[in-house]
């Protein structure tokens, strides 16, 4: 029980944080682009977590104004976790 109750929360937080900072519900796209700009998001979302952001809205005015840093967050390359 305990577990269902975890994984539901931590469903609901990336929910909320999509909401709140990409303002997802407020978007009405309809077929493909529904999907596809869920897809923008979520690769959006990582692109930041991977590159050491821990807020997400920290990470969004970083990069914002700034094609540069936005392209090489997207660019860069993963470097190779220690055995």
């Amino acid at each position: 029980m305990l577990q269902l109750v975890r994984d539901r929360w931590s469903i609901e937080g990336w929910h909320w944080i999509r909401d709140t900072q990409l303002h997802e519900d407020a978007h009405r796209y309809r077929g493909n682009g529904a999907g596809a700009m869920a897809t923008l998001r979520t690769a959006a979302l990582n692109l930041l977590r991977l590159t050491g952001f821990q807020s997400i809205r920290a990470g969004m005015q970083a990069v914002m104004h700034d094609i540069r840093a936005l392209l090489a967050m997207a660019l860069r390359q993963p470097t190779p976790r220690p055995d």
